[in-house]
């Protein structure tokens, strides 16, 4: 959603109120930044990949008929499934309102059972994928996009199955500078920490399987500083927080639980 007014003007305090929350949530997390700093200097610039760079993760791939008719039964029900800013509130600078929808299975390691009991096929496929760090069904609104901007966590890298896809140039997503589009059944695999952004400028909504898969490393040494990172990233209130309103949403009608977001502790 846009924070400028039917006129055109920018709504200063919209935006400023998007700003504190990214501040507040994220600032503490300075780490994480500092260790995507490293992993810029120690890898290759690359901003995509193929499912021969990452094993096993051709598999989804091959289940791609499976994990559709499963999202079918959850668009039945589509009211229920929350907007990425009320499962995680430090989404807002992204989008604040429900035409961006997440259904999460995992994320950032921690499942979400209620959820995987509820596509049991998806979840089985997942659980066939090495090092798989976060799932989530991400749903896209006609008309609806993303601007740009950068992922915090350089030791992951961004996987989508594309599941529902308008057949129109109008659905892209840019990274880096180069635009991609989804095909449904195929995979699209990139680096976040380059500055990406996506659209759907058609009548169509888009979904995809949008998925984290812990980054293959050059060096022994480098892959367990990173898995030792992505663990202590797990265990801090910012992911633990969205895991408990995702399971909330699992468990109960949907309310706005982004009055309160996160903050490290």
């Amino acid at each position: 959603m846009s924070t400028a007014h039917a006129d055109g003007r920018l709504d200063l305090r919209r935006w400023a109120s998007r700003l504190w929350d990214a501040v507040r949530i994220n600032v503490p997390l300075w780490w994480v930044l500092a260790w995507t700093g490293v992993l810029w200097v120690l890898l290759p610039w690359r901003k995509t990949f193929t499912t021969d760079d990452l094993p096993g993760s051709a598999v989804l791939e091959q289940h791609a008929a499976d994990i559709r008719a499963e999202l079918d039964v959850l668009l039945a029900e589509r009211e229920a499934i929350p907007g990425f800013h009320e499962v995680d509130p430090g989404q807002r600078r992204l989008s604040d309102s429900r035409r961006w929808q997440v259904f999460v299975l995992r994320f950032y390691g921690l499942d979400v059972e209620a959820n995987r009991q509820r596509c049991p096929k998806t979840a089985a496929a997942l659980d066939q994928v090495p090092d798989v760090h976060t799932a989530f069904f991400s749903i896209f609104e006609p008309h609806t996009g993303l601007p740009r901007h950068t992922g915090a966590v350089k030791g992951i890298v961004r996987y989508h199955l594309g599941l529902i896809v308008p057949d129109s140039p109008d659905c892209w997503i840019e990274i880096g500078g180069q635009r991609h589009h989804w095909e449904e059944g195929k995979t699209l695999i990139f680096d976040d920490t380059f500055i990406h952004r996506a659209r759907n400028d058609t009548d169509e909504t888009r979904v995809v399987l949008f998925v984290d898969l812990v980054r293959p490393m050059p060096w022994p040494w480098l892959d367990r500083a990173n898995r030792r990172m992505l663990d202590r990233l797990a265990r801090s209130t910012r992911i633990t927080d969205p895991v408990a309103r995702a399971a909330r949403f699992a468990d109960n009608p949907p309310v706005d639980f982004a009055d309160n977001p996160p903050v490290e502790r």
